[in-house]
């Protein structure tokens, strides 16, 4: 039997006129309608209005608007507790006073990125999180963290807790996070396809016990011309080689209505469609992917839900399922290195998404003809099978 094994290397941290409102052909609609997209896309990149003038009055430097994305739409509920980005601008800084030479790499000039967040603690309990945000570049261990030199008095903190990093159930508290990037920083987002990230850690606890620690993670526009590129890409399932920057996708097939349930137990599960693409490892991520050689690399990306019927929570840290080829011809295991790492577990009563990864060859993809998707066993955190080791199968289209 034929066993595939994916990449080793486990992760080390380090205005257009308006057309002529009689012609009602569909042309002219087309025309309005890209017409419209174009004029508010510009007046979001042509606002020059400020969104932090503590940058000129602290830095004493010249300060010019470079790109403003009022509803960038970054927004990450968890469970309740929710963050969000409500408008971020990115101006360039020049001329400064020698004093802030330190907060851009003692360069004489740099980049300011401020964001405007609001926290939102929806639930019915005091909660505990400290607000963290980066800018993440060529991979997940490769970031930009967020900087207070320009939002002292500005960031968001409760008005009615006095306990740092406590936030008062159905509190809603709106601040101000920045980023520093010198000249070198800012290009090298036009050479990666960067990610603005709200972080999780959310907690009921000061001692963070049980934390919801999974991210939201946001494609970062930076220019208009990025934006629209953007807004017209492909979207990917958020496995790790998307949100992680780890590699570019080119889709081969998709089919995302699926939608065919199964039930294991008291556990639903739904297959709700799947993704095959040919995969670039990006330049900072090549030697995670050597061992699939030089003549190139698919992954298929399968996105399930599952509904716990169940009076326990589901762990979700050891799904054994793998992909059967051809009628057992051949196995490929899920690889849990790109596979999201949250949620851990779904509670009792709840529903969560899996996605799993699996990785070929393309010249050993292009052999196989049949996919099937053996779902499990689960594995319990003792190590022992669930369920009684018992599996679901799914066919999976190809």
């Amino acid at each position: 039997m034929l066993l595939m094994v994916a990449c080793g290397n486990e992760e080390e941290a380090s205005g257009s006129k308006k057309e002529d409102p009689k012609l009602k052909t569909e042309e002219t609609s087309a025309k309005k309608e890209t017409t419209e997209k174009v004029e508010e896309t510009s007046a979001s990149q042509g606002d020059n209005e400020v969104l932090n003038p503590n940058i000129a009055e602290e830095s004493q430097g010249n300060v010019e608007v470079v790109y403003t994305n009022k509803k960038p739409k970054y927004s990450h509920d968890m469970d309740g507790f929710k963050v969000s980005v409500d408008q971020y601008q990115i101006v360039k800084v020049t001329d400064m006073n020698k004093d802030f030479y330190i907060e851009f790499d003692d360069q004489t000039e740099g980049y300011v990125v401020t964001a405007k967040v609001t926290i939102d603690n929806t639930t019915e309990k005091a909660m505990y999180y400290s607000p963290n945000f980066t800018i993440q570049l060529s991979n997940e261990l490769d970031y930009i963290l967020t900087d207070i030199a320009f939002v002292r008095e500005e960031q968001p903190k409760s008005k009615i807790e006095t306990e740092i990093s406590k936030w008062a159930a159905g509190e809603k508290v709106s601040g101000l996070v920045s980023f520093t990037l010198t000249n070198a920083q800012f290009d090298s987002l036009k050479t990666v396809k960067p990610k603005f990230v709200i972080g999780g850690g959310v907690a009921d606890n000061k001692q963070y016990s049980g934390s919801n620690q999974e991210k939201g993670i946001f494609d970062f526009t930076f220019s208009g011309e990025q934006q629209e590129a953007t807004a017209n890409a492909t979207k990917f399932y958020p496995d790790q080689l998307t949100t992680g920057n780890m590699a570019d996708k080119t889709m081969i097939f998709e089919k995302t209505d699926i939608n065919e349930t199964q039930q294991l137990d008291h556990i639903k599960v739904t297959l709700e469609g799947v993704q095959y693409a040919e995969v670039t490892p990006t330049e900072a991520n090549k030697v995670r992917f050597s061992n699939f050689g030089d003549n190139g690399i698919v992954a298929l990306t399968v996105k399930l839900d599952l509904d716990n019927q169940s009076d326990a929570p589901l762990s979700m840290r050891n799904i054994d399922s793998k992909v059967v080829l051809d009628n057992d011809r051949g196995n490929i295991f899920a690889q849990g290195m790109v596979e999201p790492s949250e949620p851990k577990e779904i509670n009792a009563g709840e529903q969560g998404e899996k996605y799993h990864v699996f990785m070929f060859r393309k010249d050993e993809f292009e052999l196989f003809k049949t996919f099937d998707l053996e779902f499990g066993p689960f594995v319990g955190e003792d190590g022992k099978d669930l369920f009684k080791g018992k599996t679901l199968t799914f066919a999976l289209p190809r």
